[in-house]
């Protein structure tokens, strides 16, 4: 069976944003997050994927709801979800690490560190199971 045209844009957007956040979370391993302009990026960052995110999975949703893919939809719209939930207390807790690091706590820094590691693993892991459906996409 060949997908319509709507499935397949739905799983590319997807696809495309899932992408685009994992390269540009690579740079910020490199850099010191301690630096004000460098912290704005990082924080802009993740404040804008989940927004992106969700934006993409709805419209992935309504595309695989016109093609009559239920199952796809579905994964897209935990997808939305997901974000959509995940967003305010991984930003908030940001927040909170950095203030503590301007507080004078040495180990905010590393907690922060690990934030964007957890963000860049599930983002990758998301990636790869998006993609890995796509072959029951076209069945």
């Amino acid at each position: 069976m060949v997908p319509e045209f709507g499935s397949v844009f739905g799983v590319v957007v997807v696809l495309f944003c899932l992408a685009y956040f994992t390269m540009a979370s690579i740079p910020f391993l490199f850099v010191k997050l301690d630096v004000p302009e460098v912290w704005r990026l990082f924080r802009g960052l993740f404040g804008t994927y989940f927004l992106v995110i969700t934006a993409a999975a709805l419209v992935a949703t309504v595309s695989f709801v016109t093609a009559g893919a239920m199952g796809f939809a579905a994964a897209m719209l935990l997808l939305a979800g997901a974000a959509m939930a995940a967003r305010i207390p991984v930003t908030q807790r940001m927040d909170a690490h950095r203030s503590a690091w301007e507080s004078g706590d040495a180990a905010a820094l590393r907690h922060l560190r690990g934030i964007h590691w957890a963000g860049m693993l599930l983002n990758t892991a998301i990636l790869a199971t998006v993609a890995a459906s796509l072959p029951y996409l076209f069945r």
